[in-house]
C-alpha cells in the first residue's frame, strides 16, 4: 500500500511542475481533467454555496468523467509498475535460486503482464493487440477494479488543489 501510494506521489510530482517540457509528456488524462476543472471552475462557484460546496461539485460532477480518467490513469500506473516490479524481483530470486535441480529458469516472469498498458486517455488497463498475453493480465485489471471501488476514484491531489484554486479565483 505505501509502494502504491509512493509511486502515485512520484508520478503527481512532475504533473505539478509548469515547466513546458513537463506538460507535453504529461497524459491526455490529466491535461483533459484539467482542461474541464479550468472551464467549468464558473459554473461550479455560480450553483454552490460554498468554496468547498463548489470544488466538489466540479471534481464529482461537472467534470466527473475526466477527473475519473486521471484517477484510472494515476492507480493503473502505480499498480501495473509496482506489479511489473514484483515479477521482475520474482525473476531475480528464481534465478539466483537456480529455479530447478539443472538449473535452469522454468519461468520467465518478464511475461506475466504481456502487452498491459495503462491507456494514457482513459486509464484503464489495456492489452496491447500485438503483444502476447500475459497470464496475469486478468488479475491485474480485477485487482485495479478492486483498489478504485476501495478508493472511491478519489481525485489525484495535483486535480484537487486545482479544483480549490479556481474556485478561489472565480468566488474573487
Amino acid at each position: 500500500m505505501r509502494l502504491t501510494l509512493a509511486i502515485a506521489a512520484a508520478l503527481a510530482i512532475p504533473a505539478l511542475m509548469p515547466d513546458a517540457a513537463q506538460a507535453q509528456e504529461r497524459p491526455p488524462a490529466y491535461t483533459n481533467a484539467e482542461a474541464c476543472l479550468r472551464e467549468r471552475a464558473a459554473d461550479a462557484v455560480a450553483v454552490s454555496s460554498g468554496a468547498t460546496d463548489a470544488a466538489e461539485f466540479l471534481l464529482g460532477y461537472l467534470c466527473a468523467e475526466t477527473v475519473g480518467y486521471a484517477a484510472a490513469y494515476e492507480q493503473n500506473t502505480a499498480s501495473l509498475l509496482a506489479m511489473s516490479d514484483m515479477a521482475s524481483g520474482m525473476g531475480q530470486i528464481t534465478a539466483q535460486g537456480g529455479g530447478t535441480k539443472t538449473g535452469e529458469n522454468p519461468f520467465d516472469f518478464s511475461t506475466m503482464f504481456g502487452g498491459l498498458k495503462v491507456d494514457p486517455v482513459t486509464g484503464a488497463l489495456v492489452s496491447d493487440p500485438d503483444a502476447e498475453g500475459g497470464f496475469m493480465n486478468g488479475t491485474l485489471k480485477a485487482q485495479a477494479a478492486q483498489m478504485s471501488a476501495l478508493f472511491g476514484d478519489r481525485p489525484p491531489v495535483f486535480l484537487r488543489v486545482l479544483a480549490g484554486e479556481l474556485v478561489v479565483q472565480h468566488r474573487h
